[in-house]
């Protein structure tokens, strides 16, 4: 994990363990700076920086977008925050599903939507097409009626069905 400003970051390995033969990773985390490394390190930083330079530019981009009249996200990360990561992450037919270290699940839909669970169970985020972002309560009416996100609600709760189950709906 990169910081938002600077150059330092984590690394977390998960270590394998066997404790009553039951199997579980550890994660163990190190921080680093892209000057200052292990040598084990060399290719994820070299695809860190890269990733990095990648984000850069998508953020200049969305900056040119919002100063033609488009929004743009702004979020800043608070300190003293533990840094949100990648869990897990699983390709999909229709979308890529992530688990983030703090319980969100983002589904990121091949025609360019959006779902977002909160760990809590009790929010859902949508991005439409147009990349307009709403919250409702799962609870909410609206959630339901609208097809586009009812749509993909099912298909979440499919997949997701099927990853905690490990069996394939037929």
């Amino acid at each position: 994990m990169l910081e938002a400003e600077g150059d330092s970051f984590q690394y977390i390995e998960r270590k394998k363990c066997l404790t009553d033969s039951t199997r579980h990773g550890e994660p163990v985390v190190s921080g680093h700076t892209l000057s200052a490394y292990p040598d084990q390190l060399q290719k994820k930083v070299t695809l860190l920086k890269h990733f990095r330079n990648y984000l850069i530019e998508q953020q200049k981009k969305a900056d040119q977008e919002e100063m033609c009249g488009m929004p743009a996200s702004n979020q800043k990360i608070s300190p003293g925050y533990p840094m949100v990561y990648l869990k897990k992450w699983v390709r999909t037919k229709h979308a890529i599903f992530f688990r983030l270290s703090d319980h969100t699940v983002q589904i990121v839909f091949y025609d360019h939507t959006e779902i977002l669970l909160t760990p809590d169970e009790r929010h859902i985020t949508y991005v439409d097409k147009d990349r307009t972002r709403k919250t409702y309560y799962l609870t909410d009416e609206l959630v339901g009626y609208n097809a586009e996100i009812a749509k993909r609600l099912k298909y979440t709760k499919e997949i997701l069905n099927q990853l905690v189950t490990g069996q394939k709906n037929s």
